[in-house]
């Protein structure tokens, strides 16, 4: 999905007779998508020069101008590229949110916060999109975070194969002196946690960062708390009972083996049965935690 003007944009720099494939790329909307307003739309405009194979071409003018007739062309649909922006200056109340709440905060459909997520996974881009806890939300300092970089992604390393520290540290600073405190997130600002945040990617990436440095900058005296804070996000309290897929995924297990667990190890036939559950199917989680480890299922420190 694309903003009004970048589809504008795009389009001017299509030939005059354009393909399907074109005019997806153009509108961000993928060729399934303009593919169904051909077929469905008896207003979307026809061929417009000879097809070459089973190529067809229509107008780029046309295609545009019936585009920019659409209620979901408006100028109030935000594109991935303005995201960025909306995030640096709207202040939700929220601290965590799942796609919904964050498409409403950053004025796009959970379309397009999806399309983030599912474009830049971990294990296949440098600085994958935050991920969601067991209760299916985000860390919106995380998420604006990551947005920001986006639009503004750590300096490449020079003809020698590194970054220079002036650079990098340029871009750490960028926006640490956003002040707004964020609830919920040890007093630290949304400056400060941009600043873990850019750190941790700076890190992934190979870059060395001073601790006695970010110690400083951050106002943190405790390095030990700052090499904490570099290592992953603040410590989110484990609900006390949860239900068999989030109970697997806490644990890093499938829910098929929660399962196996459930119908095998019963009390009639095993002297340590695992733990039962309540009315809401869910079960204690620290009970759960000694079960498997007492039975060797998780290592001790899961």
């Amino acid at each position: 999905m694309k903003s009004r003007q970048e589809v504008i944009e795009a389009f001017a720099e299509l030939p005059e007779d354009v393909t399907t494939r074109d005019i997806a790329g153009a509108t961000g909307r993928g060729v399934p998508g303009v593919q169904n307003w051909i077929t469905h739309d008896k207003t979307f405009p026809g061929e417009s020069a000879p097809p070459k194979g089973r190529t067809k071409y229509r107008s780029k003018a046309e295609v545009l101008k019936w585009y920019l007739k659409q209620p979901f062309a408006g100028d109030d649909r935000l594109g991935p590229r303005a995201m960025g922006q909306t995030a640096r200056q709207v202040q939700p109340e929220l601290e965590r949110m799942n796609i919904k709440e964050l498409a409403d905060v950053l004025g796009v459909t959970p379309a397009a916060v999806r399309h983030h997520i599912t474009a830049n996974q971990p294990g296949e881009c440098a600085d994958p999109f935050p991920a969601a806890g067991d209760d299916g939300k985000r860390s919106w300092p995380q998420v604006r975070s990551w947005l920001l970089r986006h639009d503004d992604p750590l300096p490449e390393p020079g003809d020698a194969g590194t970054r220079d520290w002036t650079e990098v540290r340029g871009w750490l600073l960028r926006n640490a002196e956003d002040g707004q405190e964020q609830p919920d997130a040890e007093g630290l600002t949304l400056g400060q946690l941009d600043l873990i945040e850019r750190a941790r990617a700076a890190k992934a990436a190979g870059v060395k960062i001073p601790a006695e440095w970010l110690s400083e900058v951050l106002g943190i005296e405790d390095t030990r708390q700052v090499g904490r804070l570099l290592r992953g996000a603040p410590a989110q309290k484990r609900p006390a009972r949860l239900r068999p897929t989030a109970l697997a995924r806490s644990f890093g297990l499938t829910l098929s083996q929660v399962k196996h667990f459930e119908r095998t190890y019963v009390a009639r036939s095993y002297e340590d049965p695992f733990p039962g559950k309540d009315e809401n199917a869910a079960r204690d989680v620290e009970e759960v935690r000694a079960w498997l480890v007492r039975n060797n299922k998780v290592p001790a420190d899961s």
